[in-house]
């Protein structure tokens, strides 16, 4: 009975590890783009690699984290979101005026899988146990990190025409898996991952409005026999 126990518990472990339990805001961005191929997020490991990638840090120890890590560094754009859509669909011209939050270089978002855990609120997150001291050497950032500052800007919406506007950046992305041992026993499992924003922009497009009147001969189905 104690075997099938164990069993079921260990099987609970497996499905469950690669569930994020805390995640940065960046996953929830629109669109994230790696530009090597092959990379990945840590939420798009399959069961697989995440077996694979954990059994190299299996090998017990008495104390502490052992660490791998799969992605270093990876390049990435991304559409964070859209902020504003304005349809003109009048004659004359609409002025808007809009302020945005420029945040700063070096931003950091973590997220987490299996039971590593975070801590902390908002922008001063971290790992718990210490697992920021050992992944921090793998992490490239900018020492230096500038304060958020206020944009404004005054916008005109011409006629027949539609605006958005839109939030872009880049970033770089690095992640892994880590196990932690006390007293030569696993008590933490998962996998880690980390997001710093190195650059953010605003994207302010104007596209015209199809005239519904306007159809052309390759817009219609005729048939010529």
């Amino acid at each position: 009975m104690k075997k099938w126990i164990g069993f079921i518990m260990v099987l609970c472990f497996l499905m469950s590890a690669l569930v994020p339990v805390e995640a940065g805001e960046y996953l929830t961005y629109q669109n994230i783009t790696f530009r090597r191929a092959g990379a990945k997020l840590l939420e798009d490991y399959s069961q697989a690699e995440y077996d694979r990638y954990i059994k190299k840090v299996e090998r017990r120890r008495f104390w502490g984290w052992r660490t791998y890590t799969v992605m270093r560094n990876e390049p990435v754009t991304f559409q964070k979101e859209t902020m504003y859509v304005i349809s003109n669909e009048g004659f004359t011209p609409i002025q808007k005026s809009y302020y945005f939050n420029v945040k700063g270089q070096g931003k950091f978002q973590i997220s987490a899988t299996g039971n590593i855990g975070l801590t902390g609120t908002g922008d001063v997150r971290g790992f718990r146990l210490g697992l920021d001291t050992h992944i921090r050497p793998q992490i490239s950032y900018e020492s230096s990190t500038q304060r958020e500052e206020r944009v404004d800007i005054r916008m005109t919406v011409d006629p027949r025409t539609t605006l958005r506007v839109e939030v872009f950046g880049e970033g770089k992305v690095t992640n892994g898996v880590a196990n932690h041992y006390r007293f030569w026993r696993n008590t933490r499992q998962g996998g880690w991952e980390v997001f710093v924003l190195t650059t953010e922009y605003f994207s302010i497009v104007k596209a015209v409005i199809p005239d519904d009147e306007d159809v052309s001969d390759d817009d219609l189905d005729v048939d010529t026999h």
